[in-house]
């Protein structure tokens, strides 16, 4: 067989595997897009969010603060406060994972490191050096968020110093 025979029966293949490998891209740009478009029905996406700290047995809350909440595709978390109980860089970000437990429910935990520990200044009840652990039951509706949760915390050594509950609600960041 000579060298072009060669070249024309390999030509047939060189376009089957260009036109497969065409396909299998645009049939994976519409997976990526349709996933997407169902995470807007769920909690995927950054959230602004009002949260409001309260005594578990009373119920007596404290003012609102902002905070914001992204939740990633693989089930991680990253969230941001603006709470004035913490000062200046006491709080790092925290970071965390949660899971669907429903249509519209989920759950998440996130932890953050309390860098230094500050004494009572009222309103702010002060705060040990550690970390704060957040567990939410959260609710999406379209672009609407419900949380309530505990929040718990732990001395350096992981001893639960304090214990408290939290609500919030927050909407699709846009």
């Amino acid at each position: 067989m000579s060298s072009q025979a060669s070249k024309r029966s390999r030509l047939p293949i060189a376009w089957a595997l260009a036109l497969f490998s065409i396909v299998a891209l645009l049939t994976s740009a519409v997976a990526q897009g349709s996933d997407h478009d169902s995470d807007r029905d769920g909690i995927v996406g950054t959230w602004r969010v009002q949260v409001a700290t309260y005594n578990c047995a009373t119920g007596v809350q404290n003012p609102p603060f902002s905070a914001f909440l992204t939740f990633n595709s693989h089930g991680t978390l990253l969230e941001t406060t603006a709470s004035p109980a913490f000062a200046p860089g006491q709080r790092s970000p925290g970071h965390g994972i949660w899971s669907r437990t429903g249509e519209h429910t989920f759950t998440a935990t996130s932890e953050a490191f309390l860098l230094f520990t500050t004494p009572p200044n009222p309103p702010a009840p002060g705060t040990q050096r550690g970390t704060q652990r957040i567990t939410q039951a959260i609710t999406i509706d379209d672009d609407q968020l419900t949380s309530e949760a505990t929040v718990e915390f732990l001395d350096t050594a992981g001893n639960v110093l304090v214990t408290g509950c939290a609500s919030a609600v927050g909407q699709r960041f846009k």
